[in-house]
């Protein structure tokens, strides 16, 4: 697994394509975002267009993504480039019943919650020949309201969870 991590617009994106399609295996998209609005549709055309033409096979999953496997030939071949941890964070906190347990401040909820989105991230290494996960950090600001704290908190976590069991990490 590699992680490519960095602020958001800062070029994660490119490297990681670039990462994917140097590995000579079968390149995947695992796109997690769910679309929501205009802006989302807009995102979502940019990341298509970049992709255009580079031989990925984008699978759209925005929360289950152990079952992309599944939806791929030869999983043992191929590298899945996941986009990104951090709408994959934002979606599982809305899922399940996370999210009352997470907004009540329940600390074992959090740590369980880190737990469960890391293990789907492992999960989905072990059964592909390689795992490029890309994923955003944001700093904390004043302005924030208490669900986009945790929304950062938890994110961090995870993408720190992720760097451990990460081959190597890009900074961008």
């Amino acid at each position: 697994m590699i992680a490519v991590i960095g602020s958001p617009n800062s070029g994660k994106s490119i490297k990681a394509e670039e990462l994917a399609l140097n590995t000579g295996l079968v390149p995947y998209y695992l796109a997690t975002m769910k679309v929501l609005d205009d802006e989302g549709i807009s995102r979502v055309k940019k990341h298509r267009d970049m992709r255009d033409g580079k031989g990925f096979t984008t699978i759209e999953i925005p929360y289950r993504i152990e079952e992309a496997p599944g939806l791929i030939e030869d999983p043992k071949n191929s590298v899945i480039l996941l986009e990104c941890m951090a709408n994959l964070v934002g979606n599982a906190m809305h899922e399940e019943d996370w999210y009352p347990r997470l907004m009540n401040g329940d600390e074992q909820a959090a740590r369980g919650f880190v737990d469960y989105v890391t293990d789907k991230v492992k999960r989905l290494d072990d059964e592909v020949a390689s795992l490029i996960v890309v994923s955003s950090e944001y700093e904390p600001e004043d302005t924030d309201d208490a669900e986009t704290t945790l929304y950062k908190r938890l994110l961090h976590e995870v993408n720190a969870v992720i760097r451990l069991f990460s081959q190597a990490e890009v900074q961008v």
